[in-house]
């Protein structure tokens, strides 16, 4: 219920909603309220007949109420109705005061980013079209309060607040050490008292900010389309059949990739059909990022060049390879990373996301296969390595394989090997330690160039373990 003090805090917000005039606010309400009326004394001065508005408005809840409305007329879609309908004593509160007054203290030290995408991910698209108008951490706070929850679903403004300490955590440098530890204590308290009312919801919170977020080494909320290709175990009819199996990852939160349904088709299909998945992916986009495409390849297909495949587009202009236009990377499975390799694979991930990891260069001149293993493996600081060959060669292929044995979860790799001393001047500069990050980012620039077009990149996530789904009715083209 609002008290006598907040009458201040009304005025200012009021104050604050562009083009309101005082006279047109004070009609509204009137005609709201019918035959009960309003006597706000005049004032030519715009915020001190605001501020008589409040007073009267918050003496009655009729007025109260009847204020609240008259505002979502004029300020339809914008923050400010929310802050008037709390303020008005309308909402119901979700928070301690103190509880309030602490977050507002440590949201206003958070830069929050792109708002809009944000709030997409916190009400899972189910909220209402984002305000404009919200410029911080805080405003979006405040808005969230007021967006409905339901039984069982953590609450969009705790969601909000835990993706913002997970990205402190886990993605940006550390600029407020202090910041995600405060966040941590406050959201940890939140589910302790959720656990009274809602357990399912404070298990999800207590997820949240247990476990690293899917996108480890991005703050733009991506959406990713997951890829597996593989031979299939049929007789060979001389269409050389191949099993696709997808997934579509857009949940922020936590690892969840939704699976979708396996084909059989035969190797000339490959691309056309990816194409179409991605086109699909492309229109079922909600998040506000990038849509990245990643592809789980058998072994021996592990050098097929998916990003080369050529998404059509008119009769009037060339075709666009994928990896032109969306960051193509290579996961391994099971058979091109074995279970007893992951504590290195781990070790070298943590490392690299650190920013404490190395890159080494494998000589383009002969080098003997024992001493490049070696190397690898005695090298702790290596998280990435550039092959002096690709994969389907020999050379490359054990090269890779002493990679993977030795636990360093980025690989690169020119699949034009007439190429391979152009890809290896121009990659230099972004395999350096503070650019790895952004190493799929850059790969993408750097596909315009004839030598990188063919790039492979091997980016291996070990907190991202491929889905485990009952598959789905299998269809053959």
């Amino acid at each position: 219920m609002a008290n006598l003090g907040d009458h201040m805090a009304v005025a200012k917000v009021l104050a604050s909603i562009p083009q309101l005039e005082p006279a047109d606010l004070v009609d509204a309400v009137v005609a709201e309220m019918g035959s009960a009326g309003l006597d706000v004394p005049y004032s030519a001065k715009r915020k001190v007949h605001f501020l008589n508005i409040a007073l009267h408005c918050l003496a009655s809840e009729q007025a109260r109420g009847a204020l609240v409305r008259a505002v979502e007329f004029f300020a339809a879609g914008l923050p400010q109705v929310e802050q008037i309908r709390r303020l008005a004593g309308l909402a119901d509160s979700l928070l301690e005061p103190e509880d309030e007054r602490r977050i507002e203290e440590l949201l206003r030290r958070c830069e929050a980013g792109d708002l809009r995408a944000l709030y997409q991910v916190v009400t899972e698209g189910k909220g209402a079209v984002c305000p404009v108008g919200l410029t911080s951490a805080w405003e979006m706070f405040e808005f969230l309060l007021d967006v409905n929850g339901r039984p069982g679903w953590l609450a969009p403004h705790l969601r909000f607040v835990a993706l913002l300490r997970g990205r402190l955590v886990h993605q940006e440098p550390a600029n407020d050490p202090e910041l995600k530890d405060e966040l941590g204590r406050w959201l940890y308290r939140q589910r302790d008292l959720l656990r009274e009312l809602d357990d399912v919801a404070a298990t999800e919170l207590e997820l949240l900010l247990r476990q690293p977020p899917p996108f480890q080494t991005r703050t733009d909320l991506p959406v990713c389309l997951i890829v597996e290709i593989d031979r299939s175990p049929v007789p060979d009819d001389g269409t050389d059949p191949h099993r696709v199996t997808h997934w579509t990852q857009a949940d922020q939160s936590r690892w969840s990739p939704v699976r979708g349904e396996d084909v059989e088709l035969p190797s000339a299909r490959l691309g056309d059909y990816v194409v179409e998945l991605v086109l699909k992916a492309e229109e079922e986009w909600t998040s506000g990022g990038p849509l990245l495409l990643e592809f789980m390849l058998a072994p021996d297909l592990v050098n097929l060049a998916v990003e080369r495949w050529p998404r059509q587009i008119s009769q009037n202009l060339p075709p666009r390879a994928l990896g032109q236009d969306y960051e193509v990377v290579l996961r391994s499975d099971a058979r091109l990373r074995p279970r007893h390799r992951h504590r290195l694979w781990r070790d070298r991930w943590d490392r690299f996301m650190r920013g404490e990891g190395g890159t080494h260069v494998i000589p383009l001149e002969e080098a003997e296969l024992g001493a490049v293993h070696d190397d690898l493996i005695r090298g702790c600081h290596l998280v990435a390595c550039v092959l002096s060959a690709p994969p389907d060669h020999p050379l490359g292929r054990a090269q890779l394989e002493a990679a993977i044995d030795a636990g360093l979860p980025i690989v690169l790799w020119c699949r034009d090997v007439a190429s391979n001393v152009e890809f290896r001047e121009i990659v230099h500069d972004v395999v350096q330690p503070v650019k790895l990050k952004k190493l799929p980012e850059s790969i993408l620039q750097l596909r315009s160039s004839a030598a990188c077009e063919s790039v492979a990149l091997l980016w291996d996530d070990p907190d991202r373990p491929r889905a485990q789904f009952h598959a789905p009715h299998r269809v053959s083209e």
